[in-house]
This record gives C-alpha cells, sequence and structure tokens, in this order.
C-alpha cells in the first residue's frame, strides 16, 4: 500500500521499502527474479507495493525470527527461507498471542513528532485475519548459499548474536552488506534466543573481514561506512554489566535485568551522534568477554 509503505531506490533495482513503524526492508530486482529480505510487521499489503515495483519471481528472506521482521510472512504464497536456528523462534513470534500484542502496541504508538500517542494501524486492518495468520511454509537457509537473481548476486552469512539464526546478505557487485538486526548501535543481547557476548564480538570481526563499502541496517535510514563495525567492537570489548544502565524492558520480560553498556566516552545522550555504539546485555549472555 503506496500510503503506509514508502518506498526509495537505494541503488538501481535495489528499493528500501519503509513501515509507519520504522522498519525497513529490502528489494532486490535482477533480471530474472526478485528477492525480499523482511517482511516487516505486516500490517499493511505489503505484496501491493512489492508488486507496483516489480512482476517478477519472488524469493522471501528473513534476517532472523523476531515478529517485526517476520509477521507480514503471511501476505505472500511463496516459499520462506530462514536459518534452522531461527525457524522455531519466527513460529514463536507469529503465533496469535503474539500478533495480538503487537496489534495492541500499534494502536498506542509514540509519535516522536508530536509527543501525541496515535493509532498507526491501516484504515483497512483486519485485526482478526491479522492476529490469526501464519508464518507460511518455512525453508531451511544455509551459510554460504548465493542467490542469483539474474545480474545480481546475495550470498548469505549466517551472523549470530541478537539471534542464534541471524543472517546477512552481500550484494557483492555494489560491495554492500544487509545486516538486519545482526549489528548495530543499539544490538539487543539479552532474550533467550540470543547469543553469548563472545560470539557477538566474533560475528563482527567475521563481518569486518569481508569485502564491502556500506552497511545497512534493518532500523537505520541509511547505510553507513564499514568503519563503523570497529565502533561497535570497541563497545562490546568494553562491556560493563555493573555500570550499565538499567534498560527499560517493558516489551520483553526477558529485558528485567538488562543494561545499556555504552561505548566509552559516550553517553545516551549521544545516541544519535557518530560513534556511539552499545551492547544492551543481561548477567546471562556475558561469557566470555567482558567484564
Amino acid at each position: 500500500m503506496a500510503d503506509y509503505y514508502r518506498v526509495t531506490e537505494l541503488r538501481k533495482n535495489v528499493y528500501r521499502i519503509t513501515s509507519a513503524e520504522s522498519v525497513f526492508m529490502e528489494l532486490f530486482v535482477g533480471q530474472n527474479s526478485a528477492l525480499l529480505f523482511d517482511t516487516g510487521y505486516g500490517f499493511a499489503d505489503l505484496r501491493e507495493t512489492v508488486r507496483e515495483i516489480t512482476d517478477l519471481p519472488l524469493i522471501i528472506v528473513n534476517s532472523h525470527g523476531h515478529l517485526d521482521h517476520s509477521c507480514g510472512n503471511f501476505r505472500f504464497a511463496e516459499d520462506k527461507y530462514v536459518h534452522p536456528l531461527d525457524m522455531q523462534l519466527l513460529q514463536q513470534h507469529n503465533t496469535p498471542q503474539m500478533r495480538r500484542t503487537i496489534v495492541e502496541d500499534a494502536k498506542h504508538t509514540f509519535d516522536h513528532e508530536t509527543g501525541n500517542i496515535v493509532n498507526i494501524l491501516p484504515a483497512s486492518f483486519d485485526e482478526e485475519a491479522y492476529v490469526n495468520s501464519s508464518c507460511g511454509n518455512l525453508r531451511p537457509l544455509e551459510a554460504g548459499y548465493v542467490f542469483d537473481l539474474g545480474g545480481m548476486h546475495l550470498t548469505v552469512y549466517h551472523m549470530p548474536g541478537h539471534t542464534k539464526g541471524s543472517i546477512c546478505l552481500l550484494y557483492a557487485e555494489e560491495k554492500l552488506f544487509y545486516a538486519g538486526d545482526a549489528m548495530n548501535p543499539f544490538v539487543w543481547l539479552f532474550t533467550p534466543e540470543a547469543a553469548d557476548l563472545s560470539t557477538y564480538i566474533a560475528t563482527l570481526e567475521k563481518a569486518r573481514a569481508l569485502d564491502f563499502e556500506q552497511l545497512v541496517f534493518a532500523h537505520g535510514p541509511f547505510p553507513v561506512p564499514k568503519d563503523v563495525l570497529d565502533t561497535f567492537l570497541d563497545a562490546a570489548r568494553n562491556v560493563n554489566y555493573e555500570s550499565g544502565l538499567p534498560f527499560d524492558g517493558h516489551l520483553l520480560a526477558h529485558g528485567a535485568n538488562a543494561r545499556i553498556c555504552i561505548r566509552p566516552g559516550f553517553t545516551m545522550d549521544d545516541f544519535m551522534k557518530p560513534g556511539f555504539a552499545s551492547v544492551v546485555i543481561n548477567p546471562e549472555h556475558m561469557k566470555g568477554e567482558g567484564r
């Protein structure tokens, strides 16, 4: 739906689709087929937006199993690819109970521009149909697989941390690395499905060794230079849980004992400034690195 999703052509035949919930999805259009990376919450008909761009055969890939990246799966009849380690998580995040929760959240969304609480659901939203929808047929996606779309190649990398089955896509021709939520300035490492801190650090080091120039996040509006990984590594290697800030975990019960551990030399006032990086973590995920 053009009035719900905003579309920007980031590169030739590469589109960023932004939802009202500030979740970014990627559509890659090759000569022979197209690939949609994540489906967001799916409150509106994302398929309609995709089909306004291309009518090529479509491949659906979920970066990981969390609901804000997979609840739109039901909008598509095609199989959905996800890493085996996140299959169960994706199914759990697509239950009627989880869907009901996010619908209620959407009805009471804080508008940062106006300061008001607003309902961001589209006027045509069918709550009961949405709540009772499924995640669709899931197919396992392994690291190293290359999607050949015709003149466009996307290589799958397993990047555990935020979840154990998080994957990223490397678009080699344009030297772009699509990270989903696997790495970002405010990475969450406190839910049961998250890997530990040492695993996240290894993921960052693995990403830094790859050949790309810019990094694209699922919750960031613009690509950023690859060297931002150095700031993420600095934050992760210097995690100090005892001095971390309490995290408001009201959205997830597991966030009750999580703390925001910010890169040395920065504070939350620097959240939007270059160089800011943090890890939101609990004691259970401190294994290995950190102190």
